[in-house]
């Protein structure tokens, strides 16, 4: 291992969890609501934004969404939401084998713009991150240089000395500014690849 990389820092979803949106699915065909209905009025509304940077908690925001289609679409909406609020995504088990190995080495940390629901989300997903940040813990979401800043100062981790990865360019892109080793995530072959590249010789290319 080279001395150059002493930390990874890691975006969530995309990467570990994926989600497929089955869940707002079920409950839009329960409630007979438009496809598409929950996802513009849970994301696209300002309240999800707060809820992000740690002013609404996950079960406000959530509660709020449910207030909101209740008033548009009428009360019985809300006893169809279940499905939705029940499905937290889909692990991805190759990218949580490649983690467990990669803590083996050096602490691994994830830096994920979503509410307070993270740290429950990780443990309903059997996935462990040596550091946890959400963007609501730190009040402040990516791509603010001060979110990636404030997760390096939190793992002790020189920025210089610290790996980023995400699948969002823009993310990355920022991540760069602040002296972070940002890579654009674009599959595990090629996560294994870059590490390879950074001095981690880690699991097996397919």
């Amino acid at each position: 291992m080279t001395a150059q990389i002493e930390g990874l820092l890691v975006d969530m979803n995309g990467l570990f969890r994926h989600w497929h949106n089955t869940g707002a699915r079920q409950s839009e065909r329960l409630a007979g609501l438009p496809p598409g209905t929950i996802h513009h009025y849970a994301y696209n509304h300002p309240t999800y934004r707060a809820a992000r940077v740690g002013i609404l908690t996950d079960q406000q925001w959530a509660d709020n969404v449910a207030d909101r289609l209740a008033d548009d679409f009428g009360p019985a909406v809300s006893q169809n939401l279940g499905p939705w609020r029940a499905d937290r995504g889909e692990r991805d088990d190759t990218m949580v084998e490649l983690l467990n190995q990669i803590r083996r080495h050096m602490p691994v940390g994830v830096l994920s713009n979503c509410t307070d629901a993270l740290p429950t989300d990780l443990e309903h997903h059997n996935i462990t991150f040596d550091h946890v940040f959400s963007s609501a813990s730190l009040g402040v979401d990516k791509p603010s240089p001060h979110a990636f800043r404030t997760a390096a100062e939190h793992m002790g981790i020189p920025s210089r000395h610290l790996a980023y990865f995400d699948d969002e360019p823009t993310f990355v892109h920022a991540a760069s500014t602040t002296g972070l080793h940002a890579h654009h995530f674009t599959g595990s072959a090629d996560f294994i690849t870059q590490l390879h590249k950074l001095g981690l010789r880690i699991g097996a290319i397919a």
